[in-house]
């Protein structure tokens, strides 16, 4: 008895030790035979360790436990056939209906484009920078939309907006209503300087242009004091760190408390509000609504052409939409350095708030210039720091000085 019981140790030895029997190699499939739907076996070692040990809480979150990996490959596999990969475009071919249906709508929308430029279309001479520009919103068009955005941002903001009491917007009631005075007065009445491209302040125009800019397309410039009619000006101080001010067309103000704790200064907060007031004097919302109306005619029309929609939005809003909006800021520059030398404000340091706010905003590195809605602070600190803007905005604080020490005496 005990000499069997030593014949058959191997044998219980090799079971205890789960070793996996040796399988045949599975025949290959015949042609008419059907295939197989699993693309690969459990692995019985696997399975065998499972039972011989408890399994381990922390494996079951492990992603190796989670994703089944396939079996290496064998000679002796079934050959099972892999899915062929699918390319997706992100572009099909168009067909002729659906160029003609793209052209139907180019044309409907040029047209109606055309008709609103020819009907309500007309050319403006921007006050301080004497710019002309064309714009399709007419001026109680805006007005009316400026009612409608200042409605609006109140009801949002509910309760945060501060009490006419509350000492933050005395304070910004007393330096904007020495800015709108300011804008109140003949400041560029025989002033022909002009901002030209953004870059340069261009001096005075020759001799023989003057005649001919004053009488563009037979419409006499009007007076200083006309882009300001219909103005009904209202503020009001958000109680929000957000360091931002905006002016709404038609004299709507709104000022957050963050731009009131980061410049202590009213110099420094009349350069902002100088700033925001200057987008509504230049019709600036105005212009923007007519430049878009040109850019959706332009992309409607390059998409009969070109079908990468992505590709023309990209385009139109590198090369047209943000150029003209830091246009825009620039101006906006030059006339609040303006509003502010008239208020009685020195406007040397204006070009400071500029490089703070640049700071603050991130937008100091000319790089990000282009990729943003406003000019860095470094370039807009150059276009301040020029002698004819800062001699101009100079002479108009020397004015504003002797101005108020004559109404002190």
């Amino acid at each position: 008895m005990s000499a069997l019981i030593r014949n058959l140790r191997p044998a219980l030895s090799g079971l205890l030790r789960s070793k996996p029997a040796i399988r045949t190699p599975l025949p290959l499939p015949s042609s008419t035979a059907p295939r197989p739907r699993c693309y690969h076996a459990p692995s019985t070692r696997r399975s065998h360790e499972a039972l011989r040990s408890p399994p381990r809480l922390g494996r079951l979150f492990q992603r190796d436990s989670l994703v089944r990996r396939p079996p290496p490959s064998s000679p002796h596999a079934p050959a099972v056939p892999l899915p062929r990969p699918r390319h997706y475009s992100s572009s099909r071919p168009r067909s002729s209906s659906d160029v003609k249906s793209q052209i139907v709508f180019a044309g409907i929308v040029i047209i109606v484009g055309g008709a609103v430029t020819i009907c309500y279309g007309t050319f403006e001479t921007v006050p301080y920078t004497n710019r002309r520009h064309f714009v399709v919103l007419t001026h109680s068009g805006e007005l009316k939309l400026g009612d409608w955005i200042f409605t609006g941002e109140k009801k949002k903001l509910g309760d945060k907006v501060l009490p006419p009491s509350h000492p933050a917007f005395v304070r910004v009631h007393g330096i904007a209503s020495e800015i709108i005075r300011a804008a109140g007065r003949s400041l560029a009445v025989h002033d022909d300087n002009k901002l030209l491209d953004g870059e340069i302040w261009v001096g005075d125009a020759a001799p023989s242009s003057k005649k001919k800019a004053h009488t563009l397309w037979g419409t006499p410039r009007q007076p200083t004091t006309n882009h300001l009619d219909g103005f009904k000006w209202e503020g009001i101080v958000v109680n929000n760190k957000q360091v931002n001010a905006m002016c709404a067309p038609g004299g709507k103000i709104i000022v957050y408390t963050g731009l009131l704790d980061k410049f202590s200064t009213d110099a420094e907060i009349a350069t902002v509000l100088g700033h925001e007031v200057a987008h509504a004097i230049a019709r600036h919302t105005a212009e923007g609504l007519t430049k878009n109306m040109w850019i959706l005619m332009l992309t409607v029309f390059l998409g009969i052409f070109i079908d990468e929609p992505k590709m023309i939005d990209k385009l139109a809003k590198y090369l047209l939409s943000l150029p003209f909006s830091r246009k825009m800021e620039i101006e906006a520059d030059h006339i609040g350095i303006l509003l502010l030398a008239a208020a009685g404000f020195d406007p040397r340091i204006a070009p400071k708030v500029h490089e703070k706010l640049g700071e603050l905003g991130g937008n100091s590195s000319s790089f990000k210039e282009y990729m943003s809605t406003h000019p860095c602070s470094k370039k807009r600190t150059r276009l301040l720091l020029d002698s004819k803007v800062m001699d101009k905005a100079m002479a108009l604080y020397t004015e504003a000085r002797a101005r108020k020490e004559e109404i002190d005496q």
